[in-house]
């Protein structure tokens, strides 16, 4: 499972575009890979979708906003290889969320998970 990852991760960083072909000397760690914006969404979506499970949220409006997040993954690109890595991405941050819960609580992640569902879902 890990190399399955480590392949897509891979496949994501060549395919994304940010390493240019004429870079001629060693690349900066800080400025070798840079994440493509369907990973940052997958990520952001993920562990809203974990802390909602950790703080209880009901099942089913959870289940709904899973579905609507991969929807929305679906609709960003039609690379099916992005699309992939960005459900692992998702997959990976909603089991964080799930196991350390919100960094800022349960009571003031409802306010930010009300903000994701309607600037990131809607």
């Amino acid at each position: 499972m890990l190399r399955l990852g480590s392949f897509i991760l891979l496949a994501l960083v060549l395919g994304s575009g940010h390493l240019s072909a004429q870079t001629t000397g060693p690349v900066a760690p800080e400025h070798s890979v840079s994440k493509v914006p369907l990973l940052l969404l997958a990520e952001r979506l993920g562990r809203a979708a974990g802390n909602a499970e950790f703080c209880r949220y009901d099942p089913d409006a959870v289940e709904e906003f899973i579905g609507k997040s991969m929807a929305r993954l679906a609709k960003e690109t039609e690379d099916r290889i992005l699309l992939a890595g960005g459900r692992v991405e998702f997959n990976a941050h909603a089991a964080f969320g799930r196991s350390e819960g919100p960094d800022q609580g349960c009571e003031l992640f409802s306010v930010d998970y009300g903000e994701i569902k309607r600037n990131l879902l809607y």
